[in-house]
């Protein structure tokens, strides 16, 4: 491998050791071995990343937005557009949180009260309520899409075009497998 991942992470040399020999135990090449390692290794720190919110963080931070992370969240749920049943609900948005009701309902009426979210009749139920974002919080939403995509332009800047279609041809490929794998336990669970 001529080009080696560097982690942020101190690395336990006997824990390495012990993954590298399960990846050649399972026919992995030792350079195969050592990018696993290493892609490992990235993944932990972006995970690490997001539960910490540094993106998020970052944007609200140099956009100078008088946000909160939850307000962030609720915009970026919105934006994902109606569930199944065609609307943008505080049901939807809990699903979408991986929160309860209650606390969605909450985090919608903060964001409400703020001034990003408004609350509208349903068109096709008159008891129900949809939620869509105000002109305050699209000029939001459209302040944090530039942001990102103008971050990730200066992630890929160097990179070739060759390397930056492979490169998401296969993390999708390890996506689509990582989540194939996942949804085979939960059947066999």
């Amino acid at each position: 491998m001529d080009q080696t991942m560097k982690s942020t992470q101190p690395i336990d040399a006997p824990a390495i050791e012990l993954h590298r020999q399960l990846l050649l135990d399972r026919s992995f090449s030792p350079d195969a071995a050592q990018a696993a390692i290493d892609i490992d290794a990235e993944m932990a720190n972006m995970r690490r990343s997001m539960v910490r919110k540094d993106f998020g963080r970052m944007a609200l931070r140099e956009l100078k937005l008088e946000l909160d992370m939850t307000d962030l969240e609720v915009i970026s749920m919105i934006e994902c557009g109606p569930g199944s049943d065609g609307q943008i609900t505080v049901g939807l948005i809990a699903e979408r949180l991986a929160v309860d009701p209650s606390r969605a309902s909450r985090i919608v009426a903060d964001a409400v009260n703020k001034g990003i979210v408004r609350r509208v009749a349903s068109q096709s139920d008159a008891r129900r309520i949809g939620l869509e974002l105000t002109d305050v919080g699209r000029a939001h939403a459209d302040a944090i899409r530039q942001f990102k995509w103008n971050t990730f332009a200066k992630a890929f800047n160097n990179w070739s075009e060759e390397d930056l279609v492979t490169f998401a041809k296969l993390f999708n490929r390890y996506s689509t497998t990582m989540s194939e794998i996942k949804s085979s336990k939960a059947e066999n669970a």
